[in-house]
């Protein structure tokens, strides 16, 4: 949004181009606040990914293989979801996970044709 003012203050767009560019922004700012923070890791607590309802706007957060995420990260996340798995070794890598998650994300919010 800043720039959108400094782009208005020397005329590079007109007062029409700053109102609908900066209404967009404002919007976007808005929705980056409000998106969840969703810890993905097995934990006590934790719900499992296959009931887990994802919210439209959230950022997932993957720890190492191995110790997973941190107490912090747990504490500041707003939901822990696990993915369910079965076998001796409960543990895929991050980027595994991040694959599966994002694609259980996309299975519910995505209007695909």
């Amino acid at each position: 949004m800043a720039a959108l003012d400094e782009q208005h203050a020397n005329g590079a767009i007109d007062d029409a181009q700053y109102e609908t560019q900066y209404a967009a922004a404002r919007h976007d700012y808005e929705a980056a606040l409000a998106a969840r923070v969703i810890a993905l890791d097995i934990v006590p607590g934790a719900v499992p990914m296959e009931t887990y309802a994802f919210p439209e706007r959230c950022l997932m957060l993957f720890g190492a293989e191995g110790p997973g995420l941190s107490e912090k990260a747990l504490e500041l996340a707003d939901d822990v979801v696990y993915i369910s798995q079965f076998g001796s070794v409960r543990s895929i890598n991050a980027g595994a996970a991040a694959a599966v998650s994002m694609h259980a994300w996309i299975a519910q919010h995505a209007h695909v044709a």
